[in-house]
């Protein structure tokens, strides 16, 4: 089993940084994660996880580790988790990934070190193409999709409705990484 396995280690601001597999143990810190991300409002990921619900898709991602059907990368410092990262075969030779930081990790140089994991988890699972999507009003995220190699190849009008009422559309990038 992969359980807690780290994928990577590196300083970021003089602070131990790791990507690593989550474990069951995780579930109370994995909670309170998505409780964070859902109180600072980031787009992309927001669940009202309890215990239940938390254990429900903790389970998943470790089920996707064991199965090779997927990757699942928990962000931390210091021993709290600032974040996650996932890519899950999705066609023929993709993977559909996304992420997540925390606010105090974001700007920081961890999302654009988080997508070249994802990138190699995905090779690991057999990819040869990437696919995400993102908000539209998320300028800073389609940045960083570009500066790693990500084109948009598509994008829904209007597909999405944000907290403030307004509405933006939803892109869908593309990376081929042969």
């Amino acid at each position: 089993m992969q359980e807690g396995r780290i994928v990577d280690s590196f300083l970021n601001g003089g602070i131990e940084t790791r990507f690593r597999y989550p474990r069951w143990s995780d579930l109370d810190a994995f909670i309170a994660m998505h409780r964070t991300l859902t109180r600072e409002k980031v787009m992309c990921r927001r669940l009202e996880l309890d215990a239940a619900s938390g254990g429900r898709e903790l389970s998943q991602a470790l089920v996707g580790l064991e199965q090779k059907r997927s990757s699942y990368l928990l962000v931390e410092q210091e021993g709290i988790l600032l974040g996650e990262g996932f890519t899950q075969k999705s066609g023929h030779e993709y993977c559909t990934i996304g992420l997540a930081l925390i606010a105090r990790a974001r700007g920081l140089g961890i999302g654009t070190r988080l997508m070249d994991a994802l990138e190699k988890e995905s090779r690991r699972l057999g990819a040869r193409g990437l696919y995400l999507t993102v908000w539209s009003a998320n300028t800073s995220a389609i940045h960083v999709y570009r500066k790693v190699g990500y084109i948009e190849s598509g994008r829904r009008p209007d597909w999405v409705m944000m907290d403030s009422g307004e509405t933006c559309d939803l892109i869908d990038m593309v990376k081929i990484i042969e």
